[in-house]
């Protein structure tokens, strides 16, 4: 899969910078990044979502047939196929602005912004779910990845801190308030 061959699946195009969400699964990347880009009037593409839908399997299923590193690759093609948006809001994968090339690529085309859950939030949301993701295997491991991932997203441009009590409207507030 070639960055090229993501482009007709982020659809329309839209004047404005971009914006990468970032951090911890089931933080709210892609509620939040539906309804930020809403408001702006601007494409937004899930890069697990497109994954999925580019490739006909799920990401964990990739993860278990070609493993990690394989899909490392393909994300992050598909992340540089972001580039040729002129505007978007683009929700990571929660392992994608871990890697230093794609932090790089992510600074250097538009915004990051961290979506700082706390770790129990993000467990009780995920709840049974958490078996469907490929790197939440036990909570234990899972709060391990948490933790290991930090210092990374909080290389973002701008944290949104969120106690998971907000609603989707107020969180996104937030997000457009430190955007300005």
């Amino acid at each position: 899969m070639s960055a090229s061959a993501a482009k007709p699946l982020f659809g329309r195009r839209a004047a404005g910078p971009r914006v990468y969400l970032t951090g911890f699964m089931g933080c709210g990347k892609t509620t939040l990044g539906r309804r930020l880009a809403e408001r702006r009037r601007m494409p937004f593409v899930d890069l697990d979502a497109a994954f999925e839908s580019l490739s006909g399997r799920t990401v964990r299923e990739t993860f278990e047939t070609y493993g990690e590193p394989w899909f490392r690759e393909r994300e992050a093609e598909l992340l540089r196929g972001t580039a040729d948006l002129p505007g978007a809001v683009v929700a990571l994968g929660g392992g994608t602005f871990v890697f230093p090339e794609n932090a790089s690529f992510v600074k250097r085309h538009g915004a990051s912004v961290y979506l700082d859950v706390p770790f129990e939030v993000i467990a009780a949301r995920l709840g049974e779910k958490a078996l469907d993701r490929p790197l939440f295997r036990s909570v234990e491991e899972a709060r391990a990845l948490y933790e290991a991932r930090l210092p990374s997203y909080r290389m973002a441009d701008h944290t949104v801190t969120l106690s998971g009590e907000d609603t989707v409207d107020a969180a996104v507030d937030r997000i457009e308030r430190v955007l300005l």
